[in-house]
C-alpha cells in the first residue's frame, strides 16, 4: 500500500520521512503526498518495461528506455494523485505508471531486445559510452577549479542538483570532492548524493559529451 510523506526543515536542512513529526526537533512537517511503497514500486516496474527491476540490466534499460517514456504531467511521475492525508487515487491519465510511451511499439520492442542482446566485453577502465574514468575524473577536477565549490545543495532555494550516472558516480565525486552533498529529496525514498547540474554540465563540455550521459536525475 502506499505510504505518506512528510517534508521537515531542521538545523538548516530539508528532509522527507514517513512521519509527521521530526525525530530531532519534534516540529509538525509539511504533508508532501502518497507514494508508492518499494515493493510496489518494483511491481510497477516489471509492469511497465518488462524487466526486472534489479539485476545487471537494470542500467541499461534505464538508460535506453526510460528515454522512450514522456513523465506524467498530472501526478508529477509518482504514478498517484493525492486527495488529502487519509486518502489517494491512482492516476488516470498515465494509468499509475506515471508515465506514458513516446515512440511506437516496433521501436520499443527493438530497444528492450537490445537491452536483453549480450554485451561485447568492455575494455578495462572504459565505461560502455567509450569514455576513461580518469578522464571523467580530472574533467570534474577542472570544473570544480574552474567554477568553484559555493554550491546551495541543501533547504529551500537550492540550486540546479542532480544525481549521477552509476557508471561515473564514484570518479565524479572523487575529482569534485568539494562539490558535493547527501541529500534525501522529498520525491526520493533514499539519500541521494547530488551535484551541481552547472558543474556536471561544466564536466561534460570539457568531455565533449551531453551532459544527459553523466546524469541519473535531477532533483
Amino acid at each position: 500500500m502506499p505510504y505518506r510523506l512528510w517534508r521537515h526543515v531542521c538545523e538548516g536542512r530539508e528532509v522527507s520521512t514517513g512521519s509527521p513529526d521530526c525525530h530531532v526537533c519534534g516540529a509538525h512537517g509539511v504533508f508532501a503526498g502518497w507514494r508508492l511503497s518499494m515493493y510496489e514500486a518494483m511491481r510497477l516496474y516489471r509492469y511497465v518495461y518488462e524487466l526486472e527491476p534489479v539485476g545487471p540490466l537494470r542500467r541499461r534499460a534505464d538508460r535506453l528506455l526510460t528515454p522512450m517514456r514522456t513523465r506524467c504531467i498530472r501526478c508529477r511521475g509518482e504514478g498517484l494523485l493525492t486527495i488529502d492525508v487519509t486518502a489517494w487515487n491512482t492516476c488516470p491519465s498515465c494509468e499509475g505508471t506515471g508515465g506514458i510511451w513516446n515512440r511506437s511499439t516496433e521501436e520499443i520492442a527493438a530497444v528492450r531486445r537490445k537491452v536483453l542482446a549480450p554485451q561485447p566485453p568492455r575494455r578495462p577502465g572504459y565505461s560502455s559510452h567509450g569514455l576513461r574514468f580518469t578522464d571523467v575524473e580530472r574533467a570534474f577536477a577542472a570544473a570544480e577549479q574552474l567554477l568553484g565549490t559555493s554550491w546551495h545543495l541543501k533547504g529551500r532555494g537550492h540550486c540546479r542538483r542532480a544525481s549521477l550516472n552509476a557508471h561515473y558516480s564514484s570518479h565524479a565525486l572523487k575529482g569534485a570532492a568539494r562539490s558535493w552533498t547527501r541529500v534525501r529529496p522529498h520525491q526520493a525514498l533514499t539519500w541521494k548524493r547530488l551535484m551541481p547540474v552547472a558543474l556536471i554540465e561544466k564536466a561534460a563540455e570539457l568531455l565533449g559529451v551531453p551532459a544527459r550521459l553523466l546524469m541519473a536525475r535531477e532533483y
